[in-house]
């Protein structure tokens, strides 16, 4: 058995969304957050990953009469 892990990868991909525009707002009106060039950086690492988890659990769950 297989886990499914579309959930997790879709979590993971909004989560770095959300928290990258919160960082983009704040740097907008010229909140000095330390180390956001690293932290940007580090969130399109995760986005990429958690598409990645998304594509994979897509291409191996689901059920198997709907292809």
């Amino acid at each position: 058995m297989k886990h499914d892990l579309t959930l997790a990868g879709a979590a993971l991909v909004s989560g770095c969304i959300i928290t990258g525009g919160i960082l983009i707002g704040a740097l907008t009106f010229s909140v000095e957050v330390p180390f956001a060039p690293y932290i940007m950086v580090t969130l399109a690492a995760l986005i990429v990953l958690g598409a990645a988890v998304l594509i994979l659990s897509c291409r191996t769950g689901g059920d198997p009469s709907l292809r």
